[in-house]
């Protein structure tokens, strides 16, 4: 399957009031305890590691998941430069999403049968895809979760849904300007239909690309996706 580069819109403000979290915040979720329950990998957008990432994992957090909870920055340490080397890096996003995957395999031998998701906002919603895509054959994680994903919306989920147990959830906003701008996946969904693929949209016009990374709606529309063992989750 061809490759295609993660689509993502940088807007210097947005990213600038966002702002980074030090290196030392994926301490207390990285808990042994924590490692045992199971793991939730956090990919942020081409900003980086942000108040954004931190919100979905307080919500995680404040729903009762007892997981391991990282916050991995996938995309160029520069600052400025990376966002544009992030944005249209071809060759470094396919990999990062194979580190990603080593990450999820090394933790799956050191902690069989726990479950796996990875959340993706913005671009890290492009660069979770990839990383299912180079999961070795034989390896499954329970699934993808996509938040305003920065991603072709014609980009083909068949690999990447062949190894998720459960399946890929994309939260899409129609008011989300930023990724409206390329035609991405977080604004109306993915073209065409896929088993195991679902679709939740998102209604705030208020903060549209950043709506689905609030605690409160973390915790109320996607733990339950983290915590269920089917999906889609009871409600």
């Amino acid at each position: 399957m061809k490759r295609q580069a993660i689509t993502v819109i940088a807007l210097a403000g947005v990213v600038a009031a966002l702002g980074g979290c030090g290196p030392d915040s994926n301490r207390q979720y990285m808990m042994d305890i924590r490692k045992e329950q199971g793991l939730v990998i956090i990919l942020p957008g081409i900003e980086g590691e942000s108040a954004a990432n931190h919100n979905i994992r307080r919500g995680l957090a404040s729903a009762g998941c007892p997981r391991a909870m990282p916050i991995y920055n996938w995309g160029a340490p520069v600052p400025g430069l990376g966002l544009v080397i992030n944005q249209v890096s071809v060759a470094g996003n396919p990999i990062a999403g194979r580190n990603i995957a080593k990450m999820i395999e090394n933790y799956q031998d050191t902690y069989p049968g726990r479950p796996v998701h990875v959340i993706g906002h913005s671009g890290g919603g492009g660069m979770a895809v990839f990383a299912a895509e180079e999961l070795s054959e034989g390896r499954e994680i329970e699934g993808l979760i996509l938040l305003a994903p920065s991603i072709p919306a014609g980009h083909n989920l068949t690999k990447a849904l062949s190894r998720c147990r459960n399946g890929i959830v994309n939260f899409y906003n129609p008011s989300d300007a930023l990724v409206g701008l390329v035609g991405g996946a977080g604004v109306n969904g993915f073209n065409g239909n896929y088993s195991g693929l679902h679709e939740v949209r998102v209604s705030s016009a208020s903060d549209a690309h950043f709506a689905a990374t609030t605690p409160y709606y973390v915790s109320a529309n996607v733990a339950p996706w983290v915590l269920s063992s089917n999906w889609p989750p009871m409600r």
